[in-house]
Parts: structure tokens; C-alpha cells; sequence
């Protein structure tokens, strides 16, 4: 019994070892600001990212990505309800997974090469950043909450077209959150919980699975071509 327990405290420190030698994971809150008739209105979600070194053999990509959260959801009070999703507007590097690399200045937003050496930057990063409200993530409302057929893309630099005079986003900022250290979390050691209220919002999510907005398993004529997984990830 003791000799099992040995060889199984030295399993889990090489996995772990293993773990932090070709993985990384941040974890970020990304926050967004605005204003309805002069009035404050803040609404901020916790975004887990993995980035992990490609051993696949056959694939040609350096790293794989993991991203787990949900859209981050601003409540305008009579006005409406805008949500950042975990998807990327016309800008390529607004993703989840690419915001945060574009925030700390990695050249291009994206993860740089050696991937090991990249991965390193990764777990050094902390602190806060300022972000441009051109390169946030895609932004949406919905006419009507119940109804995801009704959803449309929003211009982060005009609200006031999907919410009415008096609406503007002023501020959007990415910190790092404490994110827990692996293999701690298996035993309930972690950091700062990622986001997990967007039912409360959108009660209809969990009801259409992995598909897109309207229900069916493909892109034709969904709104935005959007699906679950663009509001709700992990």
C-alpha cells in the first residue's frame, strides 16, 4: 500500500511537471463601462484561457487553445442588454483567446514562437490594461431577450443606434484574476471562479445545446451565424 501511494505522489509530480512545462493558463476579467443619461452602468465576466504546446504529430499548429466562460453581460436597465461574446468581430485578434495576448503587447497578438518560450510569457502575465473599444470581442444585443432569433450585432462606438439617445460605452478593461494553480484545483484550491450567470439573461441557451441560434445544426440563416458556443464555453 505504501509503495502504491509512492508511485502515485510521483505520477501526479510529473503529470504536474508536465503540466507546467508545455501549458499555460490565464485567467482575465474583462470589464465594460457605459453611460445611460449620465449614468454609471458596469458589467464584467472571469475568462479562463489554456494555451498548450501541439505533440500531435500529424497537426501542423504549434499550440492548441482551450477557452472556458461566457459572454460578458452589461445590463442597460430600460434600455437593453449588450453582451461581449466569446467570438471575434472583424478584428481576427478580439477573440478570448487573442484579447488578452493583444492587451500585453505580444507582437501581433498572438502567441510568439519558440511555443515553449511562449507559454512562459503567458504565465508571467498580471496586472491591468485599457483596451481599445475597436478590438473588443463581437458585440450583439437582442430585441427581444426570449427570442435569440432577434439578436444584432452592436458598434461599440455608437450605442445610441441600438440603444437609444444617451447610451455610450466609455471604458473596457482586461486584469489578470488569480486563476488557481493545477494540480490545487482538483482538491478545491483555486482562484477566482469563472464566470457562470448567462442563464439568468438567456434562458433559452442550454435548450439548443451546441447548435446555432435557431436551433439546427447549421449556419443557414442564423443570425450573425451564431451558436451557443459563442456565448457559453467549458
Amino acid at each position: 500500500m505504501k509503495r502504491l501511494g509512492i508511485f502515485l505522489a510521483i505520477a501526479f509530480a510529473g503529470v504536474a511537471v508536465y503540466v507546467a512545462a508545455f501549458s499555460a493558463t490565464v485567467r482575465y476579467r474583462l470589464t465594460l463601462e457605459a453611460e445611460v443619461d449620465g449614468r454609471p452602468k458596469i458589467g464584467s465576466g472571469v475568462i479562463e484561457v489554456t494555451y498548450s504546446k501541439n505533440n500531435d504529430p500529424i497537426s501542423q499548429a504549434e499550440f492548441s487553445i482551450d477557452v472556458r466562460g461566457e459572454a460578458v453581460v452589461l445590463d442597460l436597465g430600460s434600455r437593453g442588454t449588450l453582451f461581449a461574446l466569446l467570438k471575434g468581430d472583424s478584428d481576427s485578434r478580439s477573440g478570448p483567446e487573442y484579447i488578452v495576448l493583444r492587451a500585453f503587447d505580444f507582437p501581433g497578438g498572438a502567441l510568439p514562437s519558440p511555443v515553449v518560450s511562449g507559454l512562459r510569457q503567458v504565465q508571467r502575465l498580471s496586472g491591468k490594461r485599457e483596451l481599445r473599444l475597436t478590438s473588443l470581442p463581437l458585440l450583439v444585443r437582442f430585441r427581444d431577450l426570449n427570442d435569440p432569433m432577434t439578436v444584432e450585432k452592436v458598434d461599440p462606438l455608437n450605442l445610441e443606434k441600438s440603444f437609444g439617445p444617451g447610451v455610450k460605452l466609455t471604458r473596457a478593461t482586461l486584469e489578470i484574476v488569480p486563476a488557481g494553480i493545477w494540480p490545487l484545483s482538483w482538491i478545491g484550491i483555486t482562484g477566482e471562479p469563472i464566470t457562470k450567470n448567462i442563464d439568468d439573461k438567456l434562458s433559452w441557451l442550454k435548450g439548443i445545446g451546441g447548435r446555432y441560434l435557431h436551433g439546427g445544426s447549421s449556419a443557414r440563416g442564423a443570425p450573425l451565424e451564431l451558436d451557443s458556443g459563442d456565448f457559453r464555453k467549458g
